[in-house]
């Protein structure tokens, strides 16, 4: 199940790459979304692919990490959130990555998104590769009872 999602994920953000790099107006609009208003996520269901075989629940997510991709659309393969925060900690001098890394993992999926929108724009800043896939893929199973995340 979790290879099918990644598939689907990876398809979903080169649809969403290939719509925001002949539009600047696609990527403003994706990038306001990052804030998660409701009026800002509205505007994106226009630009982005169909989330019809994704669970309501998790179509937040999704256009979440979409948003995200529209700010610093970098692709790193077979490379964790954890592992680019640890490059990210490595890039720096403060050791505060690792701290919010740590808090990261204690949120619940509702507070998560301002922290790791945080860790994001770091990321870009130092040039850091994210693999939104991966980020997506987590996301969606990160209040699973086992905690594996």
């Amino acid at each position: 199940m979790e290879s099918t999602l990644l598939e689907g994920t990876t398809t979903f953000l080169e649809a969403i790459a290939k719509r925001i790099d002949k539009d600047n107006g696609a990527k403003a609009i994706m990038k306001r979304a990052i804030s998660g208003d409701q009026r800002h996520l509205l505007h994106t269901y226009g630009l982005l692919p169909s989330l019809s075989g994704v669970r309501e629940t998790q179509q937040k997510l999704w256009i979440f990490v979409a948003s995200l991709y529209a700010y610093y659309p970098t692709q790193a393969t077979h490379q964790n959130f954890g592992f680019s925060c640890r490059k990210l900690n490595d890039a720096t001098t403060s050791g505060g990555t690792e701290r919010r890394f740590r808090a990261l993992l204690d949120l619940s999926l509702e507070d998560i998104k301002t922290p790791i929108t945080a860790l994001i724009r770091q990321m870009k800043s130092k040039s850091i590769l994210v693999s939104y896939p991966l980020l997506l893929s987590d996301l969606c199973q990160w209040e699973h009872f086992d905690q594996y995340i």
